[in-house]
């Protein structure tokens, strides 16, 4: 558990649910006058909101003195939650719901959500502010069905409890829960992909640090897979009051911070104690680094927020980069082994290869029957088994993206199949549903698998499959580029280059290299005209 540090006697503002006696609170930095040092930052801050200067409320979040049992958290978390995400918690509907669940009993014995796991941490709170915490994260996860995990949850609510009202700390994880921002990971793939986050920032920002985990192991990424209880679980009190003061404020990119901080402060202390022994783990080592951090907070966080060049938008891309590694891994091993169970492959296995598949009822005005056999056969195992149907035809539904969206959102893995003025025949087989294009609102991303292909299959039938099936670990984050559509342009293949690409009017089109398929052009010339395109789906 966080651990206090040498103390004042002075208990503060700290509410009933907590145990204050157990709480060891520090001594102010030195100076002069640290009392009114510390109601000039109180009166910057408000003037700064006031002003609307986020850059100065950043700058004085980031550098104040205030004790951990301030009373500035009592209002200041609210606030920074309430402008992170207007729609708060109802404190009416959550009283409903304490009823509805729990009656009028006080039930001590709650059962956590499903979504927490067995790694959690009260902190100071007693038992009846333990309570108030079980409460309210199954209030939420009552009326948030849509998280199956999200284990750092728990541990921000208790240390909410600390500075404010049962009530008040249900509106404000709500608010979190329900910010763009992404204060939680609410998915196990979110995650695990974050651990991937950080560690690609560790090889950017922390380069000698990550060398020298490096030499202690050879499955770096469990080194970092439960990175956030180096924060909540290990990080003494003080620490950690001071990284949420910041995090409210700016969002998840302080945690990555704080971990890299972590990393950068560990790798220092383990040189100058002659390395790590033969005896202890990686994770273990970090673990009890953190619990017995040599370094003061202000140490810490300008360690923290001294790395230079971490943006937001950094964080996201390395985000959809790897939710789309883990998701393609995730794929490419339910594929491997569906096909070693049944001792098949796509190439080799005779038996398979003259397979009759079920084809025979497709009206496509593109395909004759050899080319769509040999399009089942690249098909994965568990699709080519199934009945294609034909979903959209140029020739009969129009020619607008909206309209070929419109009727296969929804549908599951689709084959685009396009002819174009030199009777060329090629396409793609689209692992994920279209309907994932708007997972990120307006914004133009990249999804789906490895298990998307691109193929040709007049003048000749060639496969070309995702880079990552060959087995190498060092892919480049523009090999994940699967899917992607907007109003203007639908692209299946990214990365130096577009694999294919059509435009709004499905008449004008582009093929090239591209990173992740490793492809040629898949026309004679990279800009080609479409004489019909149609799209097949499975039942």
């Amino acid at each position: 558990m966080a651990k206090g540090m040498p103390s004042q006697s002075d208990s503060g503002t700290f509410t009933a649910s907590v145990k204050v006696s157990d709480i060891n609170i520090p001594a102010p930095p030195i100076s002069a006058s640290p009392r009114k040092q510390i109601l000039a930052t109180r009166r910057e801050l408000q003037n700064a909101y006031q002003g609307r200067d986020p850059k100065k409320i950043k700058t004085l979040i980031r550098n104040h003195h205030w004790p951990i049992n301030d009373a500035i958290r009592q209002t200041l978390w609210l606030d920074m939650c309430k402008r992170k995400q207007r729609n708060l918690g109802d404190s009416a509907i959550y009283d409903e719901m304490i009823q509805e669940l729990f009656g009028e009993d006080s039930h001590p014995d709650i059962k956590l959500p499903a979504f927490l796991d067995s790694t959690y941490c009260q902190y100071f709170l007693n038992d009846s502010g333990l309570l108030c915490a079980k409460r309210i994260v199954c209030v939420l996860a009552d009326t948030n069905p849509d998280i199956t995990y999200s284990p750092t949850i728990f541990a921000v609510t208790c240390l909410f409890l600390h500075y404010m009202s049962e009530e008040d700390c249900f509106n404000c994880i709500y608010a979190m829960v329900h910010s763009s921002e992404r204060f939680f990971t609410q998915t196990k793939m979110a995650y695990e992909t974050s651990a991937l986050v950080l560690m690609d920032l560790t090889k950017r920002f922390a380069k000698a640090s990550y060398g020298y985990l490096s030499r202690y192991t050879r499955q770096m990424e469990t080194v970092f897979e439960n990175w956030v209880w180096w924060i909540f679980k290990g990080l003494p009190f003080p620490h950690l009051i001071r990284i949420m003061d910041c995090y409210l404020n700016e969002g998840p990119k302080v945690l990555y911070r704080a971990a890299l901080a972590v990393i950068m402060l560990f790798h220092k202390s383990s040189v100058k104690e002659g390395g790590l022994g033969s005896t202890i783990s990686v994770q273990a080592a970090i673990a009890q680094f953190c619990e017995n951090i040599p370094v003061t907070v202000e140490k810490f966080l300008k360690t923290a927020f001294g790395i230079r060049g971490l943006k937001r938008t950094d964080v996201e891309k390395l985000r959809i980069k790897n939710e789309m590694y883990l998701k393609s891994r995730k794929h490419t091993n339910g594929m491997s082994k569906s096909i070693s169970s049944n001792s098949l492959t796509l190439r080799k296995n005779e038996s398979f290869l003259n397979m009759v598949h079920p084809v025979q009822s497709v009206q496509s005005g593109i395909l004759n029957y050899e080319q769509l056999q040999t399009l089942c056969m690249w098909l994965p195992v568990r699709m080519s088994v199934q009945q294609p149907v034909l979903l959209y035809t140029t020739e009969e539904h129009g020619t607008s993206l909206q309209t070929l969206y419109s009727r296969i959102e929804g549908r599951g893995p689709t084959l685009l199949v396009i002819k174009n003025d030199q009777d060329e025949i090629f396409g793609a087989y689209c692992s994920c549903d279209w309907i994932e294009r708007n997972q990120h609102g307006k914004a133009l991303t990249y999804f789906g698998t490895g298990e998307t292909f691109l193929f040709t299959l007049a003048p000749n039938a060639v496969a070309y499959k995702w880079v990552g099936l060959e087995g190498g670990s060092d892919l480049p984050s523009t090999a994940n580029m699967f899917q992607s559509g907007d109003k203007t342009k639908l692209t299946i293949g990214g990365g130096n280059g577009e694999g294919l690409q059509v435009d709004a009017s499905l008449y004008q089109g582009r093929s090239e290299r591209c990173d992740t398929f490793n492809n040629p052009s898949l026309t004679e010339k990279e800009d080609f005209y479409c004489k019909a395109i149609e799209i097949l789906g499975f039942h």
